[in-house]
Protein backbone atom coordinates (compact mmCIF):
# COMPACT_ATOMS: atom_id res chain seq x y z
CA UNK A 1 0.00 0.00 0.00
CA UNK A 2 3.28 2.16 -0.18
CA UNK A 3 2.45 4.95 -2.61
CA UNK A 4 4.79 5.52 -5.72
CA UNK A 5 7.50 8.19 -5.78
CA UNK A 6 7.61 10.27 -8.44
CA UNK A 7 9.02 14.38 -9.02
CA UNK A 8 7.85 17.67 -9.04
CA UNK A 9 4.31 18.15 -9.76
CA UNK A 10 3.90 14.23 -10.20
CA UNK A 11 5.74 13.53 -6.50
CA UNK A 12 2.82 15.82 -4.63
CA UNK A 13 -0.45 14.33 -6.58
CA UNK A 14 1.28 10.78 -6.21
CA UNK A 15 1.76 11.24 -2.29
CA UNK A 16 0.39 14.45 -0.30
CA UNK A 17 3.20 13.68 1.75
CA UNK A 18 6.06 14.51 -0.45
CA UNK A 19 6.54 18.41 -0.59
CA UNK A 20 7.24 20.83 2.06
CA UNK A 21 4.59 23.71 2.25
CA UNK A 22 7.66 26.00 0.47
CA UNK A 23 7.35 23.75 -2.20
CA UNK A 24 3.61 23.82 -2.69
CA UNK A 25 4.02 27.44 -2.87
CA UNK A 26 6.30 27.67 -5.29
CA UNK A 27 4.09 25.50 -8.11
CA UNK A 28 0.78 27.76 -6.11
CA UNK A 29 2.40 31.06 -7.51
CA UNK A 30 3.19 29.33 -10.72
CA UNK A 31 -0.63 30.08 -11.85
CA UNK A 32 -2.06 32.30 -9.57
CA UNK A 33 -3.55 35.55 -11.23
CA UNK A 34 -3.62 33.98 -14.54
CA UNK A 35 -6.79 35.78 -16.25
CA UNK A 36 -9.14 32.57 -17.29
CA UNK A 37 -12.12 33.39 -19.00
CA UNK A 38 -14.85 31.48 -16.69
CA UNK A 39 -17.81 30.01 -17.51
CA UNK A 40 -21.16 31.60 -16.05
CA UNK A 41 -21.55 30.35 -12.45
CA UNK A 42 -23.65 27.41 -12.28
CA UNK A 43 -22.83 26.30 -15.56
CA UNK A 44 -22.39 22.37 -16.00
CA UNK A 45 -19.76 20.40 -17.39
CA UNK A 46 -20.04 15.98 -17.21
CA UNK A 47 -16.20 14.56 -18.03
CA UNK A 48 -15.59 10.94 -18.68
CA UNK A 49 -13.12 9.22 -16.78
CA UNK A 50 -11.22 5.73 -16.19
CA UNK A 51 -9.11 3.87 -13.86
CA UNK A 52 -5.50 3.67 -15.83
CA UNK A 53 -3.43 0.62 -15.32
CA UNK A 54 -1.95 2.22 -12.61
CA UNK A 55 -4.77 2.27 -10.62
CA UNK A 56 -4.87 6.73 -11.29
CA UNK A 57 -8.00 8.06 -12.58
CA UNK A 58 -7.70 9.54 -15.27
CA UNK A 59 -9.21 12.23 -18.02
CA UNK A 60 -9.08 12.94 -21.55
CA UNK A 61 -9.40 16.88 -22.41
CA UNK A 62 -7.85 18.82 -25.49
CA UNK A 63 -5.56 22.08 -25.80
CA UNK A 64 -5.10 24.48 -28.33
CA UNK A 65 -6.19 25.52 -32.14
CA UNK A 66 -6.33 23.54 -33.33
CA UNK A 67 -7.06 21.20 -30.47
CA UNK A 68 -4.54 18.72 -29.44
CA UNK A 69 -5.77 15.65 -27.44
CA UNK A 70 -4.17 15.73 -23.60
CA UNK A 71 -4.86 12.94 -20.70
CA UNK A 72 -4.08 13.95 -17.13
CA UNK A 73 -4.23 12.55 -13.95
CA UNK A 74 -7.34 13.42 -11.87
CA UNK A 75 -5.65 15.16 -8.75
CA UNK A 76 -8.47 16.07 -5.79
CA UNK A 77 -5.41 17.98 -4.14
CA UNK A 78 -3.45 18.93 -7.19
CA UNK A 79 -2.66 22.72 -7.34
CA UNK A 80 -3.18 23.25 -11.37
CA UNK A 81 -3.90 21.47 -14.35
CA UNK A 82 -0.07 20.34 -16.42
CA UNK A 83 0.65 18.51 -19.08
CA UNK A 84 4.24 17.81 -21.07
CA UNK A 85 5.09 19.77 -23.80
CA UNK A 86 7.73 19.61 -26.53
CA UNK A 87 10.59 19.83 -26.27
CA UNK A 88 10.88 17.57 -23.59
CA UNK A 89 13.79 15.92 -22.35
CA UNK A 90 14.16 13.85 -20.15
CA UNK A 91 10.55 13.31 -19.99
CA UNK A 92 8.67 10.43 -18.60
CA UNK A 93 7.04 7.89 -21.54
CA UNK A 94 3.37 9.50 -22.26
CA UNK A 95 0.38 7.44 -24.69
CA UNK A 96 -0.42 10.68 -26.12
CA UNK A 97 1.87 12.50 -28.69
CA UNK A 98 3.82 15.89 -25.95
CA UNK A 99 1.81 19.16 -26.80
CA UNK A 100 3.02 21.31 -28.99
CA UNK A 101 2.55 25.24 -28.15
CA UNK A 102 4.05 26.24 -31.50
CA UNK A 103 1.03 24.71 -33.24
CA UNK A 104 -1.25 26.04 -31.33
CA UNK A 105 -2.50 29.56 -32.40
CA UNK A 106 -4.19 30.31 -28.94
CA UNK A 107 -1.05 29.51 -27.07
CA UNK A 108 0.52 32.27 -25.26
CA UNK A 109 3.64 32.50 -22.97
CA UNK A 110 3.63 34.54 -20.19
CA UNK A 111 6.67 37.35 -20.18
CA UNK A 112 9.36 37.44 -17.85
CA UNK A 113 8.22 40.97 -16.70
CA UNK A 114 4.63 39.61 -15.61
CA UNK A 115 3.15 39.66 -12.72
CA UNK A 116 2.68 36.04 -12.43
CA UNK A 117 6.56 35.39 -13.45
CA UNK A 118 7.62 37.34 -10.69
CA UNK A 119 5.75 36.05 -8.42
CA UNK A 120 7.93 32.96 -8.97
CA UNK A 121 10.70 32.96 -6.15
CA UNK A 122 13.71 34.28 -8.11
CA UNK A 123 15.73 31.17 -7.22
CA UNK A 124 12.95 29.49 -9.56
CA UNK A 125 12.94 30.93 -12.44
CA UNK A 126 14.91 32.62 -15.40
CA UNK A 127 14.32 33.89 -18.87
CA UNK A 128 14.71 32.48 -22.41
CA UNK A 129 13.69 34.95 -25.55
CA UNK A 130 11.24 36.85 -22.92
CA UNK A 131 9.68 33.76 -22.11
CA UNK A 132 8.94 32.36 -18.39
CA UNK A 133 11.19 29.32 -17.48
CA UNK A 134 10.63 27.59 -14.03
CA UNK A 135 11.79 25.06 -12.06
CA UNK A 136 10.53 23.78 -9.35
CA UNK A 137 12.21 21.46 -6.98
CA UNK A 138 10.79 18.34 -4.90
CA UNK A 139 12.73 15.81 -2.58
CA UNK A 140 12.75 13.16 -5.68
CA UNK A 141 14.16 15.92 -7.59
CA UNK A 142 13.07 19.03 -10.38
CA UNK A 143 10.94 19.38 -13.21
CA UNK A 144 10.65 22.56 -15.23
CA UNK A 145 8.83 24.12 -18.03
CA UNK A 146 6.79 27.59 -18.91
CA UNK A 147 3.65 28.96 -17.83
CA UNK A 148 0.99 29.92 -20.11
CA UNK A 149 -2.49 30.04 -20.94
CA UNK A 150 -4.05 28.17 -23.92
CA UNK A 151 -7.99 27.12 -24.75
CA UNK A 152 -8.98 23.90 -23.55
CA UNK A 153 -11.92 22.00 -24.27
CA UNK A 154 -13.43 19.88 -21.08
CA UNK A 155 -16.15 17.89 -21.81
CA UNK A 156 -18.71 20.66 -23.19
CA UNK A 157 -16.98 23.56 -21.64
CA UNK A 158 -14.72 25.61 -23.83
CA UNK A 159 -12.34 27.90 -21.29
CA UNK A 160 -9.17 29.81 -21.61
CA UNK A 161 -6.95 28.33 -19.09
CA UNK A 162 -3.64 28.83 -16.98
CA UNK A 163 -0.91 25.99 -17.05
CA UNK A 164 2.01 24.54 -16.80
CA UNK A 165 3.82 23.47 -19.94
CA UNK A 166 6.00 20.96 -18.34
CA UNK A 167 9.28 20.37 -20.73
CA UNK A 168 11.57 18.13 -18.84
CA UNK A 169 11.11 15.56 -15.56
CA UNK A 170 13.59 13.72 -13.11
CA UNK A 171 14.74 11.07 -15.52
CA UNK A 172 13.51 8.60 -12.47
CA UNK A 173 10.54 8.73 -13.11
CA UNK A 174 9.66 6.29 -16.31
CA UNK A 175 6.07 7.14 -16.74
CA UNK A 176 2.39 7.13 -14.92
CA UNK A 177 0.74 4.85 -16.38
CA UNK A 178 0.35 6.49 -20.26
CA UNK A 179 -1.30 10.09 -18.96
CA UNK A 180 0.72 13.11 -19.80
CA UNK A 181 0.12 15.45 -17.00
CA UNK A 182 -2.47 16.40 -13.92
CA UNK A 183 -5.43 18.27 -14.26
CA UNK A 184 -5.59 19.62 -10.29
CA UNK A 185 -8.62 20.03 -8.38
CA UNK A 186 -7.99 21.21 -5.16
CA UNK A 187 -8.79 24.47 -3.35
CA UNK A 188 -6.46 27.18 -4.85
CA UNK A 189 -6.96 30.08 -7.12
CA UNK A 190 -5.31 28.29 -10.01
CA UNK A 191 -7.42 24.39 -9.85
CA UNK A 192 -9.34 23.70 -12.90
CA UNK A 193 -12.04 24.08 -10.72
CA UNK A 194 -11.28 27.58 -8.93
CA UNK A 195 -10.58 28.75 -12.67
CA UNK A 196 -13.72 27.43 -14.25
CA UNK A 197 -15.71 29.63 -11.61
CA UNK A 198 -17.92 26.43 -10.47
CA UNK A 199 -19.27 26.09 -7.13
CA UNK A 200 -20.20 22.97 -6.76
CA UNK A 201 -18.06 19.46 -8.32
CA UNK A 202 -18.80 16.07 -8.19
CA UNK A 203 -17.19 12.64 -9.03
CA UNK A 204 -18.23 9.32 -9.28
CA UNK A 205 -15.53 7.21 -9.33
CA UNK A 206 -16.33 3.19 -11.27
CA UNK A 207 -13.16 1.15 -10.59
CA UNK A 208 -13.00 -0.93 -14.28
CA UNK A 209 -15.79 1.03 -15.42
CA UNK A 210 -16.36 4.93 -16.79
CA UNK A 211 -17.08 7.02 -14.06
CA UNK A 212 -17.51 10.64 -13.98
CA UNK A 213 -16.22 14.44 -12.94
CA UNK A 214 -18.77 16.67 -12.80
CA UNK A 215 -18.54 20.37 -12.74
CA UNK A 216 -21.37 22.84 -12.08
CA UNK A 217 -24.87 22.44 -11.39
CA UNK A 218 -24.74 18.78 -12.80
CA UNK A 219 -23.09 17.97 -9.65
CA UNK A 220 -25.90 19.23 -7.40
CA UNK A 221 -28.41 18.03 -9.76
CA UNK A 222 -27.25 14.44 -9.08
CA UNK A 223 -26.33 14.56 -5.54
CA UNK A 224 -29.95 15.77 -4.97
CA UNK A 225 -31.88 14.41 -1.75
CA UNK A 226 -31.51 14.73 1.59
CA UNK A 227 -27.84 13.57 2.18
CA UNK A 228 -26.23 14.74 5.52
CA UNK A 229 -23.14 16.76 4.94
CA UNK A 230 -20.47 17.60 6.25
CA UNK A 231 -17.81 21.14 6.39
CA UNK A 232 -14.32 21.37 5.18
CA UNK A 233 -11.88 21.77 7.93
CA UNK A 234 -9.08 24.21 7.56
CA UNK A 235 -5.98 23.03 8.85
CA UNK A 236 -2.31 24.93 9.20
CA UNK A 237 0.67 24.54 10.20
CA UNK A 238 1.85 26.16 13.42
CA UNK A 239 2.63 29.80 12.90
CA UNK A 240 1.06 29.91 9.13
CA UNK A 241 -2.50 31.19 7.86
CA UNK A 242 -4.82 29.66 5.43
CA UNK A 243 -3.18 31.98 2.69
CA UNK A 244 -5.05 30.38 -0.40
CA UNK A 245 -2.54 28.28 -1.04
CA UNK A 246 -3.54 24.93 1.03
CA UNK A 247 -5.18 22.52 -1.76
CA UNK A 248 -6.48 20.11 0.35
CA UNK A 249 -10.12 19.28 1.21
CA UNK A 250 -10.14 18.04 4.65
CA UNK A 251 -13.37 16.85 7.18
CA UNK A 252 -13.74 15.91 10.51
CA UNK A 253 -13.92 11.85 11.06
CA UNK A 254 -16.92 11.17 14.10
CA UNK A 255 -16.51 7.55 14.10
CA UNK A 256 -15.88 4.35 12.18
CA UNK A 257 -18.42 1.13 12.67
CA UNK A 258 -17.47 -2.46 11.13
CA UNK A 259 -20.62 -4.25 10.93
CA UNK A 260 -22.64 -1.88 13.25
CA UNK A 261 -20.46 -2.11 16.01
CA UNK A 262 -17.91 1.28 16.59
CA UNK A 263 -14.37 1.59 16.40
CA UNK A 264 -14.03 3.36 19.91
CA UNK A 265 -10.29 4.75 19.26
CA UNK A 266 -11.59 6.17 16.26
CA UNK A 267 -14.37 7.21 17.63
CA UNK A 268 -11.91 9.36 20.32
CA UNK A 269 -9.28 10.20 17.82
CA UNK A 270 -11.27 13.07 15.97
CA UNK A 271 -8.58 12.82 13.43
CA UNK A 272 -9.41 15.00 10.50
CA UNK A 273 -9.34 12.44 7.01
CA UNK A 274 -8.07 14.05 3.87
CA UNK A 275 -9.95 12.75 0.48
CA UNK A 276 -7.73 11.77 -2.16
CA UNK A 277 -8.39 10.57 -5.17
CA UNK A 278 -4.67 9.51 -6.47
CA UNK A 279 -4.26 6.50 -3.41
CA UNK A 280 -5.45 3.91 -3.91
CA UNK A 281 -5.77 2.95 -0.42
CA UNK A 282 -6.50 4.61 3.11
CA UNK A 283 -4.50 5.54 6.18
CA UNK A 284 -6.06 5.74 9.62
CA UNK A 285 -4.73 7.27 12.69
CA UNK A 286 -2.46 4.21 14.16
CA UNK A 287 -5.52 3.67 17.12
CA UNK A 288 -8.29 4.12 14.62
CA UNK A 289 -6.20 1.30 12.71
CA UNK A 290 -4.94 -1.19 15.09
CA UNK A 291 -8.93 -1.41 16.16
CA UNK A 292 -10.45 -1.82 12.89
CA UNK A 293 -7.58 -5.05 12.47
CA UNK A 294 -9.09 -6.46 15.53
CA UNK A 295 -12.94 -6.01 14.60
CA UNK A 296 -11.92 -7.61 11.15
CA UNK A 297 -10.12 -10.32 12.74
CA UNK A 298 -13.04 -11.20 14.84
CA UNK A 299 -15.43 -10.84 12.63
CA UNK A 300 -14.28 -13.20 9.90
CA UNK A 301 -13.35 -15.40 12.57
CA UNK A 302 -10.10 -17.13 11.33
CA UNK A 303 -6.44 -16.04 11.98
CA UNK A 304 -4.45 -13.87 9.46
CA UNK A 305 -2.25 -15.14 7.05
CA UNK A 306 0.84 -15.71 8.81
CA UNK A 307 3.26 -13.90 6.22
CA UNK A 308 0.85 -11.33 4.50
CA UNK A 309 2.42 -10.51 0.84
CA UNK A 310 4.00 -6.83 0.70
CA UNK A 311 2.76 -4.19 0.90
CA UNK A 312 -0.17 -5.77 2.79
CA UNK A 313 0.12 -5.83 6.81
CA UNK A 314 -3.74 -7.77 7.07
CA UNK A 315 -4.56 -10.43 4.70
CA UNK A 316 -7.05 -13.48 5.14
CA UNK A 317 -7.86 -16.77 2.94
CA UNK A 318 -10.16 -15.57 -0.05
CA UNK A 319 -12.85 -17.84 1.40
CA UNK A 320 -13.52 -15.87 4.67
CA UNK A 321 -14.73 -12.46 2.21
CA UNK A 322 -18.11 -12.66 2.67
CA UNK A 323 -18.29 -12.49 6.29
CA UNK A 324 -16.46 -9.47 6.24
CA UNK A 325 -18.66 -6.28 7.37
CA UNK A 326 -19.45 -3.05 5.89
CA UNK A 327 -17.82 -0.22 6.99
CA UNK A 328 -18.91 3.01 7.79
CA UNK A 329 -17.10 6.16 8.28
CA UNK A 330 -19.75 8.83 9.81
CA UNK A 331 -18.40 12.80 9.63
CA UNK A 332 -19.01 15.88 11.84
CA UNK A 333 -22.61 17.14 10.78
CA UNK A 334 -24.29 13.42 10.26
CA UNK A 335 -22.42 12.23 6.74
CA UNK A 336 -21.64 9.19 6.46
CA UNK A 337 -19.63 7.10 3.93
CA UNK A 338 -20.59 2.94 3.11
CA UNK A 339 -17.44 1.10 2.45
CA UNK A 340 -18.55 -2.90 1.09
CA UNK A 341 -16.29 -5.32 1.61
CA UNK A 342 -15.29 -5.51 -2.02
CA UNK A 343 -14.43 -1.96 -1.84
CA UNK A 344 -11.78 -2.40 1.02
CA UNK A 345 -10.20 -5.90 0.61
CA UNK A 346 -8.31 -6.75 -2.30
CA UNK A 347 -7.40 -10.17 -4.18
CA UNK A 348 -3.72 -10.58 -4.03
CA UNK A 349 -3.51 -13.14 -6.34
CA UNK A 350 -2.34 -16.31 -3.75
CA UNK A 351 -5.59 -17.13 -2.43
CA UNK A 352 -6.04 -14.23 0.10
CA UNK A 353 -7.73 -10.94 0.50
CA UNK A 354 -5.94 -7.92 1.83
CA UNK A 355 -6.88 -5.09 3.50
CA UNK A 356 -6.27 -1.76 1.68
CA UNK A 357 -6.23 0.58 4.68
CA UNK A 358 -3.06 1.32 6.53
CA UNK A 359 -1.27 3.20 9.62
CA UNK A 360 -1.06 6.97 8.99
CA UNK A 361 1.76 6.87 11.01
CA UNK A 362 3.56 4.89 8.32
CA UNK A 363 3.17 8.24 6.00
CA UNK A 364 5.13 10.37 8.66
CA UNK A 365 2.85 13.17 8.10
CA UNK A 366 3.84 16.97 9.04
CA UNK A 367 2.65 20.02 8.67
CA UNK A 368 -1.37 20.77 8.46
CA UNK A 369 -1.14 16.94 7.73
CA UNK A 370 -0.01 15.62 11.08
CA UNK A 371 -2.14 13.49 12.40
CA UNK A 372 -4.57 13.36 9.66
CA UNK A 373 -6.44 10.02 8.38
CA UNK A 374 -6.85 9.86 4.20
CA UNK A 375 -9.14 8.22 2.43
CA UNK A 376 -8.15 6.67 -0.87
CA UNK A 377 -10.22 6.63 -3.82
CA UNK A 378 -10.94 2.79 -3.87
CA UNK A 379 -12.49 3.16 -0.68
CA UNK A 380 -14.57 6.21 -2.49
CA UNK A 381 -15.75 3.94 -5.34
CA UNK A 382 -19.52 3.71 -6.31
CA UNK A 383 -19.94 6.68 -4.21
CA UNK A 384 -21.15 10.08 -5.41
CA UNK A 385 -19.08 12.33 -3.68
CA UNK A 386 -20.13 16.08 -3.89
CA UNK A 387 -17.86 19.39 -3.01
CA UNK A 388 -20.23 22.62 -2.49
CA UNK A 389 -17.24 25.32 -2.30
CA UNK A 390 -20.36 27.82 -1.94
CA UNK A 391 -21.54 25.94 1.51
CA UNK A 392 -17.79 24.58 1.81
CA UNK A 393 -19.35 21.17 3.36
CA UNK A 394 -19.10 17.76 1.33
CA UNK A 395 -21.36 14.69 1.19
CA UNK A 396 -22.01 11.45 0.03
CA UNK A 397 -24.64 9.61 -1.86
CA UNK A 398 -24.54 5.79 -2.96
CA UNK A 399 -24.70 5.29 -6.54
CA UNK A 400 -23.48 3.13 -10.01
CA UNK A 401 -21.35 5.12 -11.23
CA UNK A 402 -20.87 3.76 -14.09
CA UNK A 403 -24.52 4.30 -15.24
CA UNK A 404 -23.49 8.44 -14.93
CA UNK A 405 -21.63 8.38 -18.08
Amino acid sequence: MGRPVATVFVLCFISVTACSLSEQATRGRLLAGVDATPPAAGGAVAVPIYLSSQGLYVANFTIGTPPQPVSAVVDLTGELVWTQCTPCQPCFEQDLPLFDPTKSSTFRGLPCGSHLCESIPESSRNCTSDVCIYEAPTKAGDTGGMAGTDTFAIGAAKETLGFGCVVMTDKRLKTIGGPSGIVGLGRTPWSLVTQMNVTAFSYCLAGKSSGALFLGATAKQLAGGKNSSTPFVIKTSAGSSDNGSNPYYMVKLAGIKAGGAPLQAASSSGSTVLLDTVSRASYLADGAYKALKKALTAAVGVQPVASPPKPYDLCFPKAVAGDAPELVFTFDGGAALTVPPANYLLASGNGTVCLTIGSSASLNLTGELEGASILGSLQQENVHVLFDLKEETLSFKPADCSSLT
